[in-house]
């Protein structure tokens, strides 16, 4: 028997597949648009919602399936902490350089909104696996 190898197959697919490899790519590009679009003049960031915190619940929601994507192998837990640190760590950067509080909380729950929403389907659907299928 051969093994399936295809990209929704249930076996294996290789650590350096073409979508693996985007998987990565997608990864480091996500995180780099967030840390280029935090740190530039509002002015320059285009708006793609009317919402500054939609727009930071979107980033992370890219960014945490990303991360799921690109890290297989790592713990769900270790991916939420992750980003969850990457977030705070950008808007605790902000505080710093001397930003009004009240706003950077608003973003840094938005955030951590995304990364909820993203990561909210895996727990659920292994929760699901846990349950076997009902005898016919």
């Amino acid at each position: 028997m051969t093994e399936d190898r295809t990209l929704f197959g249930d076996g294996r697919y290789p650590d350096a597949g073409p979508f693996a490899v985007l998987a990565r790519l997608s990864l480091i590009g996500a995180a780099l648009a967030i840390v280029i679009a935090k740190f530039l003049p509002s002015e320059l960031v285009p708006d793609f919602v009317r919402s500054p915190n939609l727009q930071h619940f979107a980033a992370f929601y890219v960014l945490a399936l990303c991360a799921l994507a690109a890290l297989p192998r790592v713990r769900l837990r270790n991916v939420a902490f992750g980003v969850g640190l990457f977030a705070t760590a950008l808007e605790a950067l902000h505080l710093l350089a001397g930003a009004p509080l009240e706003p950077l909380v608003d973003n840094w729950v938005a955030d951590l909104g995304g990364l909820a929403a993203a990561i909210a389907p895996v727990i659920v659907e292994r929760f699901r696996r846990r349950f076997p299928p009902r005898a016919r």
